[in-house]
């Protein structure tokens, strides 16, 4: 049986936590992918076009249960795209320049 005036020697925490707290562990510098943000909100402006064109192949089924709004949603979506995309346009270009800073928004 172990000696009960022996006190085990203090464990040293291992979890991902406790070694970045103690400085072990350090963050890697990863850049975004786009920093633009134009590729994404064309995925956008594409999906609710598509979006646009299902919820007008079922417009009747829409109209009768009264969710017709549903088809307004799609067109605000695609023209609240274009107006991103113009803002984003706006903004990759003032980097570009170097009138503005990558990371301020």
């Amino acid at each position: 049986m172990a000696d009960p005036e022996q006190v085990p020697a203090s464990k040293k925490r291992n979890d991902p936590t406790s070694q970045l707290a103690r400085g072990e562990l350090v963050h890697a510098e990863v850049k975004p992918l786009d920093l633009s943000g134009i590729p994404t909100v064309i995925v956008g402006i594409i999906a609710w076009a598509l979006a646009f064109l299902v919820v007008l192949f079922f417009r009747d089924d829409l109209k009768k249960s009264g969710d017709e709004w549903w088809l307004w949603v799609t067109v605000a979506g695609f023209g609240l795209g274009w107006i991103g995309l113009l803002y984003c346009r706006h903004r990759w270009a003032a980097i570009q320049a170097g009138h503005r800073s990558e990371i301020e928004d």
